[in-house]
């Protein structure tokens, strides 16, 4: 890697960067999915030596010299932002890609990188964000070899031949509350407003502004909005996270223009919009109950909580939605609520986890209350009460907990019965400094049933997951995909329209665990991790939300009490 020394030498020979990326420059982390759906970030590849980007149009034959596909320590990425070409066709494409294929559809990258023709080739050090070699794919050659000997380019490099990016034009100037302000409503507010889970409030202009400089790098990096998923693959989701490329591309050129506001537009639509949101999102419930206060100690690792809570319900009752609402959401991780009947005493469950009975909703940060659809519903029985599964992580002060729950009844018995499931794995052990430990998992479908929503759920070194519905017929399809998992935030994905699955079909639930130095958020890379109840510990469950056919309250009734159990991790 080129010493301090060397880069100095370079800049001032002006060989390193063009003006677009000035000399010796560092440029902005990014990520991006490739051609085939997979995540990457160029901040996690600071482990290797280079990090050579080449501007990409599947129009055009580009050779890459040898010498990126064959040194240690250097990894290669083709960029490409070109309007016409898309993900579908980059896919088909792909397996004659001699390196990958990262797909800008906003083309903000490709502009931040200074790229103007196919054929535009960067070398970074990706430990520092620093630019190396700024010139053609040609020159890459013979400039490469000088790099990774730590010495000068010797000659300059020429331009790249190939043809123009066709970027898309700026327009008349964006505005903040034309096209700004509509953008952070949509898909940011939510979180981000006064008592909300976001660490600070979209208020007005002003807030957004001292903040932009942060919304520009959590957009470029895909951590925000959190939650999402791959758009290319998959069932089509209701209030899926995520921006559209054009309202990427609105809100960075917005921010990179200084993030203005042209009072002319008419009043800031922030400022005026509702401060104060509902207590239960869902309107006033049924019932409310009130979970014991929990006192958090300022520190510490704390095991799971079994928390009863007495319904006192004086007859049947079915559920048609749970809310809950977090006394101090910096301190609950997750809320899992299973029924407990009068008769059940058992304490092993309690201490090690294992099965509890239904699990009827829960709660973590990001997961929408539990609504079930269609005309259905689940049964809470006459003396049933709440186990209450509680994890709590430390905030660095000392706090009290009193969460609330919010139920929703049917009037009447509801048509249907909704039912849980999960394809999961449980045994396992996962290497120290593993960067990529594939497990799988494997949910039976039994009898015909409809599937509603689907919740992956990883601890700490959770990389990715995919559910894939696998047929009796031998066909398959993508369900859904999410190519950067974050333990921070635990997602319902609720489907649009429920996908029938006949009986023999099989939810197969594929994913990764990074337990290396790159994983930002993993406790300690040094050590082997396996199954386990706490954080240091790991978790493979692919959650399901679904319904048997012919589940109905009546069935339920007759087979006296033989509904299929919900999920029974945690």
């Amino acid at each position: 890697m080129l010493s301090r020394k060397n880069v100095a030498l370079l800049v001032a020979l002006g060989l390193v960067a063009s003006a677009a990326v000035a000399n010796g420059s560092r440029i902005g982390d990014f990520a991006l999915l490739d051609h085939t759906g997979r995540f990457h970030q160029l901040s996690y590849y600071g482990d290797q030596r280079a990090v050579v980007l080449i501007a990409h149009s599947q129009k055009r034959n580009l050779v890459v010299p040898e010498i990126v596909l064959a040194s240690p320590g250097v990894l290669g990425f083709l960029v490409n932002a070109m309007p016409d070409e898309s993900r579908q066709t980059l896919a088909a494409a792909g397996a004659n890609a001699a390196l990958p294929v990262l797909v800008d559809e906003s083309q903000q990258v490709a502009q931040s990188l200074g790229f103007e023709r196919v054929g535009d080739a960067l070398v970074v050090d990706p430990a520092r964000m620093a630019v190396l070699y700024r010139g053609s794919v040609e020159g890459l050659g013979a400039a490469l070899p000088q790099l990774l000997a730590g010495e000068p380019v010797r000659e300059a490099d020429t331009a790249a031949a190939g043809s123009l990016i066709p970027f898309a034009a700026a327009g008349a100037d964006v505005s903040y509350a034309k096209d700004v302000a509509p953008i952070l409503v949509e898909n940011c507010v939510a979180c981000h407003r006064p008592g909300g889970i976001g660490p600070w409030a979209m208020t007005d202009h002003a807030m957004v502004r001292g903040w932009s400089a942060m919304m520009r790098e959590v957009v470029l990096t895909r951590r925000m909005p959190p939650g999402q998923v791959d758009p290319h693959v998959g069932k089509r989701l209701l209030d899926v996270a995520g921006l559209t490329p054009e309202q990427e591309r609105t809100l960075i050129r917005w921010i990179d223009a200084g993030a203005p506001f042209d009072e002319a537009s008419g009043p800031d639509p922030l400022a005026s919009l509702e401060s104060a949101s509902p207590h239960f999102t869902l309107g006033e419930p049924d019932f409310v109950f009130k979970v014991p206060a929990q006192t958090i100690p300022a520190t510490g690792v704390l095991d799971y909580r079994y928390v009863p809570v007495q319904l006192d319900l004086e007859r049947d009752v079915w559920v048609r939605a749970m809310e809950f609402v977090p006394g101090d959401r910096q301190v609950l991780h997750h809320v899992i609520a299973y029924v407990s009947s009068p008769a059940d005493k058992t304490v092993r469950g309690r201490q090690t986890g294992a099965a509890r009975g239904e699990s009827v909703g829960g709660f973590a940060p990001g997961r929408q209350p539990d609504q079930f659809r269609d005309d259905s519903g689940r049964l809470l029985k006459k003396g049933s009460s709440l186990l209450l599964q509680m994890h709590y992580t430390t905030s660095g002060r000392e706090t009290v907990d009193e969460t609330e729950i919010g139920i929703y009844l049917h009037d009447k018995p509801p048509a249907h019965v909704m039912s849980g499931g999960v394809a999961g794995q449980r045994r396992f052990l996962i290497p120290p400094h593993a960067k990529e430990h594939k497990l799988e998992g494997v949910h039976e479908i039994e009898r015909d049933a409809y599937l509603y929503e689907l919740n992956p759920h990883m601890h700490f070194r959770g990389k990715y997951m995919s559910y894939t519905a696998e047929y009796r017929d031998g066909t398959s399809e993508v369900l859904l995909s999410v190519p950067r998992y974050d333990f921070n935030w635990q997602f319902n994905y609720a489907l649009a329209e429920p996908l029938f699955l006949p009986a023999g079909s099989r939810i197969v639930a594929r994913g990764a665990m990074d337990n290396s130095d790159r994983n930002r958020s993993n406790p300690d890379p040094s050590v082997p991790v396996h199954f386990g109840l706490q954080t240091k510990h790991e978790m493979f469950f692919g959650f399901t939300t679904l319904r048997y056919v012919g589940d109905s309250p009546e069935a339920l009734a007759a087979s006296a009490g033989g509904m299929s159990p919900g999920p029974g991790g945690e």
